[in-house]
């Protein structure tokens, strides 16, 4: 049995409970994971960050074992020979989809474990240039991959780079559109700044929806900018598609161009109440962030979106969509928040809710003061005493006083 695991605490961005209620710096965290998977992870066939699992219920292959062993020894002698890579991509395609991540090994084989920890070891220049201009697809995406993870934890020296550059470029052309998206995600983290407008807009028309949408990536990941050509895009797929991930893909570009309340238009409107009921978790979720900066009392669609997905099945999206309230001050939405702190609700949605509520002013104080005092769940006490820490007027100061002798440590803490 090959079992690849992630390990907690990994760059897989395991999920975990966030008290600061900082939202400018959660949404500077966002621009930067958007990068960060802009380059390295997204795709429509990538599972990245997640983990693989191979059953192998066959005794070792002595004729793999050599081979294995083979291979290594010849990389260490001759690392630019491509069939040595392919050898050891060989024992685990998928091995590509888990480049760069935290991973930990277990193999039945050690000799095939080899050749996993291999393919997981950051590689030289040499490896990787044989790869991207003499190996077949999955040696290229892999290659690929491996640059994007190098390049953001030192880099490669100016003439490494430039031998790697015509393979990259290569790539952008000939292999599968999955593996040319990838390319495009590869070559603007090795670009220069001012020249990765010029190359996006390169590559807006004639190319299959997985390079376009890497494309569309790269303006919200590295430009944080709009470009009509690109609006129209995601315009339609908004409207027309139901691939989840040129949806999320939409969605990351809207709500990095609405910031501000726009004037929308119907179209919009539809799209986003179309999607909140998208089969894929995932596009629910990027619906929410979407969404958020425009849900206000002046759009009460949007807000009734929001709403809508409060009420989501996956816990994750009905969290992001509580927190993601906090510009829409509505009676409907004050009624919802009250029903989100009922006892019998997740301690995490109870204080999303409990934030939220802060958030809305002083109006909220007497049910904060309570839940900072008695509330069971030290989580919920603890978002309660953030809230009245925004609050900031004299009654929320005696409530933050009171808190000094909470029997939580992190509660005092905070307060």
């Amino acid at each position: 049995m090959t079992r690849i695991t992630t390990k907690p605490g990994g760059v897989d961005g395991v999920s975990r409970r966030n008290v600061t209620g900082a939202r400018e710096l959660m949404r500077g965290a966002v621009l930067w994971m958007v990068g960060w998977c802009v380059a390295f992870c997204l795709g429509q066939t990538s599972t990245a960050f997640g983990g693989v699992m191979h059953l192998d219920s066959t005794p070792p292959d002595p004729v793999m074992q050599e081979k294995v062993r083979a291979a290594l020894v010849k990389l260490q002698e001759l690392p630019d020979d491509a069939s040595a890579v392919e050898t050891l991509l060989a024992v685990e395609p998928r091995i590509v989809e888990t480049v760069g991540t935290n991973q930990s090994f277990s193999h039945s084989d050690p000799v095939l474990n080899s050749a996993l920890t291999w393919s997981q070891t950051l590689q030289p220049a040499e490896v990787l240039t044989v790869s991207l201009e003499k190996g077949s697809n999955v040696a290229v995406h892999w290659a690929l991959r491996q640059i994007v993870w190098r390049m953001s934890n030192g880099g490669f020296d100016k003439k490494s780079l430039e031998r790697l550059m015509p393979g990259v470029r290569m790539a952008l052309v000939n292999p599968p559109p999955a593996t040319r998206a990838q390319a495009v995600r590869t070559m603007l983290i090795c670009l220069p700044s001012e020249q990765r407008k010029g190359f996006l807009k390169g590559l807006l028309k004639g190319q299959p929806d997985e390079v376009t949408a890497a494309v569309v990536e790269g303006f919200v990941g590295y430009l944080h900018e709009s470009d009509p050509d690109v609006e129209g895009i995601v315009a339609k797929w908004l409207n027309e598609s139901d691939n989840p991930w040129l949806l999320r893909v939409c969605c990351n570009y809207w709500w990095m161009k609405w910031r501000s309340a726009p004037d929308l238009k119907e179209a919009e409107i539809a799209a986003f109440e179309r999607l909140a009921g998208h089969p894929d978790a995932a596009v629910r979720h990027a619906v929410a962030l979407a969404v958020e900066a425009v849900a206000t009392p002046d759009q009460p669609r949007m807000v009734e979106i929001l709403l809508r997905l409060t009420h989501d099945k996956d816990s994750l999206v009905n969290h992001l969509a509580t927190r993601c309230l906090r510009y829409a001050d509505t009676p409907e939405v004050n009624a919802r928040l009250r029903e989100l702190l009922a006892a019998d609700q997740p301690g995490d949605l109870r204080a999303a809710a409990m934030e939220i509520l802060g958030a809305f002013g002083k109006a909220n104080l007497p049910l904060l003061l309570k839940a900072a005092k008695a509330d069971q769940d030290s989580y919920v006490r603890l978002h309660a005493i953030l809230a009245l820490r925004q609050i900031g007027t004299p009654e929320a100061g005696k409530g933050l006083e009171a808190a000094l002798q909470d029997p939580d440590e992190q509660v005092r803490r905070e307060a």
